[in-house]
Order: C-alpha cells, then structure tokens, then sequence
C-alpha cells in the first residue's frame, strides 16, 4: 500500500472515530464496507507509525510452547439450586445440591402429582 492509500484511509477511520456512530451505521452512510472500516481501524496504529518514519515490530502470534496441564479448583462452597414451591397454603424452600439432580427431580416429581 503507498503513502497516498494510507492516508486516505487513515482520514476515513479519524472521520469514523468522530462521528461515534457504530461501524455499520457510518460505513452505510458513507459508501464504504464495514469490513474496509474494521481493517482500517485494525492497520492504522502501523500505518501511522509507519508515515511518521518509525518501523513497529510485527504483532506475532507466541510460538506453542506444548501441553499445558490445567488444574480445576473445586469450590469452596457446593453448588447448590434454590427452589421455592407453593400449593394453596403449604410453602416449600429448598436449597439443594446440584450433585444430587436427579434426586431433585424425582421430588419435584412427586410434589408435581
């Protein structure tokens, strides 16, 4: 890309950024693709830097360095799913573990019939 495309597309994200409309709503009033509009705000960090005469090290990906084990904490305080149930005047209020679901479910079950 020469000097003169640069700045022609650096003029459009500074245009953009003003407005402070949303990327589609701009890009639609102005004849321009919103993918142009998000390429542009993604390259024009480097094209300024680079117009200005200062060379930026490419933005790379870190190499794979292998498998990395991951380790699950297990919470502090089980999970638990709260339950409120009301027929006429009977009220219940259950705070049960999740580990026990299907447990749960045969009572709500039961307490559906």
């Amino acid at each position: 890309m020469d000097r003169q495309q640069m700045e022609r597309c650096l003029e459009q994200v500074a245009a953009y950024r003003a407005s402070g409309q949303k990327a589609r709503e701009w890009a639609d009033a102005n004849g321009v693709s919103v993918r142009s509009i998000a390429s542009w705000c993604a390259h024009s960090r480097r094209w300024r830097a680079k117009l200005n005469g200062i060379n930026l090290p490419p933005t790379t990906m870190p190499e794979a360095g292998g498998f990395v084990a991951a380790r699950l904490v297990p919470s502090a305080a089980p999970l638990s799913a709260h339950i409120e149930f009301t027929a006429g005047s009977i009220r219940l209020d259950l705070h049960w573990p999740v580990t026990h679901a299907r447990e749960l479910a045969a009572l709500l079950q039961e307490l559906g019939r």
